[in-house]
């Protein structure tokens, strides 16, 4: 079963005249069973009532039409309109049982049966006299409302004829399922309603659909549960989606259902649909539909905590400055707030818009170090104001923890500059505590690589920062030592030498802790190999040491694996590099066959051993295919 979206505008169905085509698009049988007087508007559909390729909208309407066409003698092998999916099939083919068998399973003693029958006839195009008089007749007299509803509907096919018109508008005086049924068949295409005074009638009794026109509505295949949701929120959202395409009736509807979510006509559980359209609305005409964000606005104070926070689910109304204000209010309440997620999601909201208003929270929680994770990164627009309190923040012993999330929140900020001297600070207390175990804490480790990071983007042209990460990367933790040495690559070419001899020091140094590897598993050796690889021809000072790792007979794998292609990108010695990551795959798949794949065409003499590998149905074989496509395209493109 397929999902209702928004979909293209209405299209009038595409026939020539009632009687013009059967139902699956043909000419009639002309057998006399009356399929060649009625035709099957399968644009209506698609285009206004459901979807493309749907199978059915739920459950129950499925085993309705089911039994419907058992009853017209559908045979179980027909072939109906195959174009748009099943649900249309179907349809089409009870449409082509003929208008004669179709009237009259009008009055089939079961209810659910004319039910769908309603709906079939809805999609049923026929010459008024034919079937109008008995729409008519059973939209008065059948005891079911939702079969009333659905004729009535079906009945605005024919409203181009004037007695259709003024019938319909007569029955919008009814009972609600009778005016909504009304109202539907005289607003909905392949005949809308023009008229400004019939129009305002129609959409009067459309705005009772959460009541006993909802539930009516709930039981016929246009609302099925599954398709629209339950009620009473289901009919809510299946007319929302009926007007959709025209946003001036659209607009006309939300005017009078907005206040009943206010005056207890309406359930909380229809808040997020009419707030969605109050949102989508506003987003094509902002002058115009002022009115309804004047409206959303003020649910943000009604007593029901489902409609304040469905009021806050939106995209353009907070473009709208009493919006805005209103959430402002929110957060000037006393504390504790009443409602914690309405304040928190009014705070976000505002946070993201770069309203000052919310300056005084962003900055009490900065200091009492309880900003949520995300409010932070969305205050991007404040930073100039935001900086002076993170750096007081920063310049405290803080928790590890606090500070990744000060450092990453922060990252893209302008005026990143100013708290250097914090981050060195920070940086330099993580060093002490981590140097002086063989076991540091992972926190401490990832804050103290952020914070190198931070470096490297806002420091690399202050002197006291270059010098704390030099003291960094001449340290005694490897994995510290890398990240210093990795944010000291940034300053360029003038600092090559400096980062070569320190990256070919941790190599040499690497049996000295009982630590082989990061907090991520990249053994350091590897994570050295990759920074020396990074620098291309600029690290040819590490040319000799790579390459006695990659020729190192007891070397890890994956060291192996990493100087090989270090080296190849340093010397360009494409024949070392293949055969030095052939002979790994065995051991280390992934990492050879990734290196292979990225030397792309140097890689290309190492095509037939990949071949051999491919040939296996494991995990090896279908790596070894992958890197053989990537190879063979960047041969193509050469």
């Amino acid at each position: 079963m397929n999902s209702s979206v928004d979909g293209p505008g209405p299209v009038p169905p595409d026939t020539t005249g009632p009687g013009a085509t059967g139902a699956s698009g043909q000419p009639g049988t002309g057998d006399g069973s009356g399929a060649d007087t009625v035709a099957f508007d399968w644009h209506s559909v698609i285009y206004r009532d459901f979807d493309v390729e749907l199978d059915e909208p739920g459950s129950r309407s499925g085993a309705a039409l089911e039994a419907l066409n058992a009853e017209l003698g559908t045979a179980t092998d027909a072939q109906g309109f195959l174009l748009a999916g099943q649900w249309a099939e179907q349809l089409s083919l009870a449409v082509s049982a003929g208008l004669p068998a179709l009237l009259g399973q009008l009055s089939h003693p079961d209810p659910a049966v004319r039910r769908i029958l309603a709906v079939v006839l809805a999609y049923a195009d026929a010459l008024p006299d034919d079937i109008v008089p008995e729409l008519r007749a059973h939209s008065e007299h059948d005891p079911d409302a939702p079969v009333r509803l659905g004729l009535l509907l079906a009945l605005g096919r024919y409203a181009d004829t004037p007695q259709v018109r003024d019938y319909l508008r007569h029955r919008l005086a009814g009972e609600p399922a009778e005016a909504c049924g009304a109202a539907l068949g005289l607003l909905l295409p392949p005949i809308p309603e023009t008229d400004d005074a019939v129009i305002d009638e129609a959409v009067e009794a459309l705005a009772r659909c959460a009541d006993e026109a909802g539930a009516a509505l709930a039981e016929l295949a246009w609302c099925d549960p599954e398709w629209s949701g339950a009620a009473p929120r289901g009919p809510v959202d299946r007319v929302d989606t009926w007007l959709h395409p025209t946003p001036a009736l659209r607009s006309r509807w939300l005017t009078r259902m907005l206040p009943g979510l206010w005056d207890g006509r309406l359930d909380a559980a229809t808040a997020p649909v009419l707030v969605k359209a109050a949102d989508r609305l506003f987003a094509k005409d902002r002058e115009g539909c002022g009115g309804h964000a004047s409206a959303v606005t003020g649910l943000l104070g009604h007593p029901d905590p489902e409609v304040r926070r469905a009021a806050l689910k939106t995209t353009h109304l907070r473009l709208h400055d009493g919006y805005r204000d209103a959430l402002a209010t929110i957060l000037r309440a006393p504390a504790p707030a009443p409602d914690p997620a309405v304040f928190e999601k009014a705070l976000a909201i505002l946070t993201g818009k770069g309203d000052p208003r919310c300056l005084p929270l962003i900055q009490q929680r900065i200091r009492q170090g309880t900003l949520p994770t995300g409010l932070l990164r969305s205050a991007k627009g404040l930073a100039d104001q935001v900086w002076p309190h993170l750096q007081e923040r920063l310049a405290e012993d803080i928790s590890s923890a606090e500070v990744c999330l000060l450092l990453t929140e922060t990252h893209g900020w302008r005026g990143g500059g100013q708290a250097v001297p914090q981050v060195i600070g920070t940086l330099e207390r993580l060093c002490r505590r981590i140097e002086v175990t063989d076991h540091p804490d992972h926190d401490d480790l990832e804050a103290a690589h952020q914070s190198c990071l931070f470096l490297r983007r806002y420091g690399l042209s202050d002197e006291p920062a270059r010098s704390a990460l030099r003291r960094v990367a001449a340290g005694t933790d490897p994995e510290l030592r890398l990240s210093g040495i990795g944010a000291l690559s940034g300053v360029g070419v003038s600092a090559d030498d400096e980062v070569v001899r320190l990256l070919l020091d941790v190599l040499a140094r690497r049996g000295h802790t009982l630590r082989t590897g990061s907090r991520r598993g990249l053994r350091f050796e590897v994570n050295a190999c990759n920074q020396l690889g990074q620098l291309g021809p600029r690290a040819q000072l590490a040319a000799a040491a790579l390459r006695g790792l990659r020729d190192g007979a007891v070397e890890p794998a994956e060291v192996r694996v990493a100087a090989a292609y270090a080296l190849w990108r340093i010397t360009g010695d494409a024949d070392g590099a293949w055969r030095a990551l052939i002979e790994q795959i065995p051991h280390d798949p992934q990492g050879a066959l990734n290196n292979l794949g990225f030397m792309g065409v140097a890689a290309h003499p190492a095509l037939t051993v990949l071949r051999d590998h491919a040939r296996s149905d494991d995990e090896v074989g279908a790596r070894a295919r992958n890197t053989i496509g990537i190879i063979e395209a960047r041969l193509a493109k050469r």
